[in-house]
C-alpha cells in the first residue's frame, strides 16, 4: 500500500473493528433468542436488533410472528437470566433470510 493511503488504513481499522463487535453482538443475542424459544419457532428467527428499551425479532414470515410474540415474557426472563436487562418489551416483525 503507498504511503499516500497508510493513514486512511489505519483510520478505517478502528471503524471496522467496531463494525465487527456490533456484528458479533448481533449474532450472539440472535442466538439467545433462538434458544429462549422452546418451539419450532426459535428455526423462524431471522435476527434481532435492538431499539432503545425494545428488542425487535425478524420472523421468516407473518405466520410465525404470533407466535414468537406469544412467548415474550419467556424470552425477555431467559435474556434477563443471563444478565441481558436492557429490553422490557419485544416487537415482532417479518424479515428476510
Amino acid at each position: 500500500m503507498s504511503d499516500r493511503f497508510k493513514h486512511v488504513s489505519q483510520d478505517l481499522g478502528g471503524l471496522f473493528a467496531d463494525l465487527e463487535r456490533r456484528v458479533q453482538a448481533t449474532v450472539d443475542l440472535t442466538a439467545q433468542v433462538r434458544t429462549a424459544l422452546q418451539g419450532a419457532e426459535k428455526d423462524h428467527v431471522v435476527s434481532v436488533s435492538c431499539r432503545d428499551e425494545t428488542l425487535v425479532v425478524l420472523a421468516d414470515s407473518a405466520a410465525w410472528c404470533p407466535r414468537i410474540r406469544y412467548a415474550q415474557q419467556q424470552v425477555l426472563d431467559a435474556l434477563r437470566a443471563t444478565g441481558e436487562t436492557r429490553f422490557t418489551k419485544l416487537k415482532v416483525k417479518v424479515g428476510r433470510r
